[in-house]
């Protein structure tokens, strides 16, 4: 018999769905009764009103994913003897 699932805190999950799972995460929401553009319009709200050092943060990350799926780098012969993530 399976252990019972102990899932990650919320907030975590809430990131990671957004993330990974967008679909999931909306499917849930319309059960719940809310609407995803609250869901988008709250997030845009407290984008907005997040401190500089944060919303720089924030701003930065979205700029170099834009970066690297308008400029997808080659893998090159030295990449993978350098590879030190999992």
């Amino acid at each position: 018999m399976a252990a019972p699932r102990k899932p990650p805190p919320a907030w975590w999950l809430l990131g990671y769905l957004a993330q990974y799972q967008r679909h999931a995460l909306l499917d849930a929401l319309a059960k719940a009764g809310l609407a995803s553009d609250d869901v988008y319009l709250a997030a845009r709200q407290a984008a907005e009103h997040l401190p500089a050092v944060p919303y720089r943060r924030l701003s930065k990350s979205w700029a170099v994913r834009q970066h690297r799926a308008r400029n997808p780098q080659e893998p090159s012969e030295n990449s993978e003897s350098n590879n030190t993530s999992l």
